[in-house]
């Protein structure tokens, strides 16, 4: 016969909550919940889930919410700034491109960097200058693409997903964090690299280095910049979970976490269809980035497609065409792409 034990109440209420607390915890992670309070400004509706590191991770999906389409997700570069910035009386959005070219063909989803604020911004685009001290100990590559992965499986649990296919779009380190989310989700069919770094981001730095302006306060010496450079890489390696000193713009923690890690290396991880694109005139990430990434990729028997944009800078402007809008163009063919290409079987 089983022995049966007494339980007393207390005893048995603290088991249950002990049993019932970490499966409803579970249940909350990668659930979406819509903001009752979405900013009527914006083209978006804003909702919020939470991630596996248990933060409030923000997004936003644009697009009619009752009409089913494929999932896009569009991620920017680097620096301490929101999606969204007040400009007069009118709030914009950074990815007003995306959203034009995929208006009713696709919904746009972008997500919130954690310790970012609905609107905010600062002068040093690009950097972690000014930041507050919460994105400062959050902006880690892991962590940031935690965010972007969180968000994108909770809108996948939305009536308006089309789960068929998917593409994600990341524009310079953008192109890093959405290669390591499509590496971690087999269910994403597409991907565009849009000016993104092939090797890890410490080649670009190396090569800044050896044209002499990595270092604006230095003189433009190839051997005097690299001998500094290579100071700051012991100094970030010495303490690379420093999240409150800055070096080259940004903390010890935001470099050591993406030296590791190469947008080529995550993209080799994926069966997704991919487009590079990358302008020849490019000074943020050279040309040399798309040049090693593709042959990689193809060595590898990945299915690439590649556009090299002549005389385009980072942002696909142009100083002989000023009134060519590179930044449409290049949103519009990854869009073309992306519904002619059907995804690849499983």
């Amino acid at each position: 016969m089983r022995r049966a034990f007494p339980c007393g109440g207390i005893v048995c209420g603290i088991l249950l909550a002990l049993t019932v607390l970490p499966s409803a915890h579970a249940q909350r992670r990668y659930r979406p919940v819509k903001d009752p309070a979405s900013p009527p400004e914006i083209p978006y509706t804003r909702y919020f889930t939470r991630d596996r590191f248990d933060r409030k991770i923000t997004f936003y999906i644009h697009g009619d919410q009752s009409q089913p389409l494929p999932m896009v997700v569009s991620v920017l570069g680097s620096g301490a700034y929101s999606n969204f910035i007040r400009v007069g009386e009118e709030i914009r959005d950074g990815h007003r491109a995306a959203r034009e070219a995929f208006d009713g063909k696709a919904h746009v989803l972008i997500v919130e960097k954690p310790g970012i604020e609905f609107l905010e911004q600062h002068t040093n685009a690009g950097t972690s200058v000014d930041a507050s001290a919460e994105f400062l100990r959050e902006n880690a590559l892991e962590r940031w693409a935690e965010a972007v992965s969180a968000a994108l499986q909770a809108a996948r649990t939305l009536p308006l997903a089309d789960k068929t296919r998917c593409l994600l779009i990341g524009h310079s380190e953008g192109a890093t964090v959405v290669a390591m989310v499509a590496a971690q989700n087999k269910f994403v069919t597409h991907l565009t690299s849009l000016s993104g770094n092939g090797p890890t981001v410490l080649f670009e730095l190396m090569h800044k280095a050896g044209e002499g302006r990595l270092y604006p306060a230095l003189p433009s010496d190839p051997e005097q910049q690299m001998a500094q450079l290579l100071a700051d890489v012991a100094a970030i390696r010495a303490d690379p979970t420093n999240s409150t000193r800055l070096i080259l713009g940004h903390t010890p923690l935001y470099w050591s976490s993406r030296w590791t890690f190469s947008t080529m290396q995550e993209l080799s991880r994926t069966k997704a269809r991919i487009f590079l694109a990358h302008g020849t005139a490019d000074q943020n990430v050279t040309i040399a980035h798309f040049d090693m990434m593709y042959a990689h990729l193809l060595a590898q028997g990945k299915d690439v497609t590649a556009r090299r944009y002549q005389g385009a800078d980072h942002g696909y402007r142009f100083a002989d065409q000023p009134d060519r809008d590179g930044w449409k163009e290049v949103f519009e063919e990854s869009r073309t792409w992306f519904l002619e290409s059907p995804p690849k079987a499983r």
